[in-house]
């Protein structure tokens, strides 16, 4: 029988290994867990393909890692939690699920995520350019982005690209998110943080399902996450965030802001949905900054250009809800085509609640099942 798995039920029928360091190709299944924000679950070290499959993973640091091998990893049907984080040492360790810095293949398809702070790909892509070389994230079920570190926060996403070199064939898809005020530390949801897809074939992003953006801790009045974004203090428009195609995504009671462009050049952002009324479950009202969709050349690096911004659907209350907010700071040097509809409905939250029945209904009509499709 499939079911969803939670943190309680998995802490209570699961025994679990100790960290597990992998230096040969192959594909491995288990239970391994870090209690030392220092240590990986499981440390990669080969630049041979890996596959884990099957498995539960748990951390105080870093789930899933692999430094300067130029990785090719596939994780399926896998869930990951994190532990309570611990003093580190040197640099700050965030829970991510996976974190890899040169890689050549990356793959994360029908995993849970609980309490994790993500995926992180940085440095550099060393693929041959290829299908079979490339990123696909897609199919996962993620609850509560975590941003922890003892003693302090970081900054963390779902999903951050900042790697360098072009990437063609990648892919962020079919991925339900659903961040809880007071129990989330997410910064942006996706960032696309200088890098690129290619002319022909861009960086995808579409199909998501992203709930859940706020400040942690929760009372604080500013918040500078949100939604997807396209970011790039990069000055050399060949280095700066490019090629960018983020469509049919819905973004649902976020702060700060939906779908935003701070920089990057040939990006394009079609047939979202953005539905944020701003209200907490209690009632409460957002103390926080809201909107819909922005976009500028944020750094004046003169790097943000040919850029297109069409056909979403909004419906955004501003913060206290005594108004509206779907398009903020926008400006037609960052975005030469500017065209989208803005639901004439009162916002509510029945409103927000709708819009997670329409991405169930896509889920049913595409015939998609997300998270680990596994037996137990």
């Amino acid at each position: 029988m499939l079911h969803e798995p939670t943190y309680s039920s998995r802490l209570a029928s699961s025994s679990y290994d100790g960290p597990l360091v992998i230096t040969r190709g192959g594909t491995y299944s288990g239970n391994w867990e870090s209690r030392d924000s220092d240590v990986p679950a499981v440390d990669i070290r080969t630049a041979e393909p890996v596959v884990i499959i099957n498995s539960s993973i748990r951390g105080a640091g870093v789930l899933i890692q692999s430094l300067l091998y130029g990785a090719d990893i596939t994780v399926l049907h896998t869930e990951g939690y994190g532990l309570p984080p611990t003093p580190y040492t040197d640099y700050e360790k965030p829970r991510r699920f996976l974190a890899v810095d040169e890689f050549k293949n990356v793959v994360v398809e029908h995993c849970y995520m609980e309490e994790t702070a993500g995926i992180y790909l940085g440095v550099q892509y060393t693929g041959n350019s290829s299908p079979e070389q490339t990123v696909k994230i897609q199919y996962n079920k993620v609850r509560d982005i975590n941003g922890q570190i003892h003693d302090g926060k970081y900054r963390v996403q779902f999903v951050q690209f900042n790697y360098r070199g072009e990437l063609p064939y990648a892919e962020i898809a079919w991925n339900e998110v659903i961040n809880r005020p007071g129990l989330s530390a997410v910064e942006d949801n996706i960032n696309i943080y200088n890098s690129r897809g290619t002319p022909s074939s861009p960086i995808r992003i579409h199909n998501n399902y992203i709930q859940g953006a706020f400040p942690y801790p929760l009372h604080l009045k500013t918040y500078s996450g949100g939604g997807i974004i396209s970011d790039s203090p990069a000055a050399d428009s060949l280095t700066a965030t490019a090629y960018l195609k983020v469509y049919e995504n819905h973004l649902v009671g976020l702060g700060n802001y939906c779908l935003a462009i701070a920089g990057g050049n040939n990006i394009e952002m079609h047939h979202n949905r953005a539905i944020v009324a701003a209200t907490f479950d209690d009632g409460e009202p957002y103390h926080f900054w809201t909107s819909g969709i922005w976009a500028k050349d944020y750094y004046k690096m003169h790097t943000t250009y040919n850029n297109s911004i069409h056909h979403n659907t909004l419906a955004v209350l501003g913060e206290t809800r005594t108004w509206r907010n779907e398009i903020a700071d926008s400006t037609f040097v960052a975005a030469a085509e500017y065209d989208n509809f803005v639901l004439p409905d009162s916002v509510t939250k029945q409103l927000e609640q709708q819009e997670y029945r329409l991405w169930q209904e896509k889920l049913r009509r595409n015939h998609i099942k997300i998270g680990p499709q596994r037996d137990r």
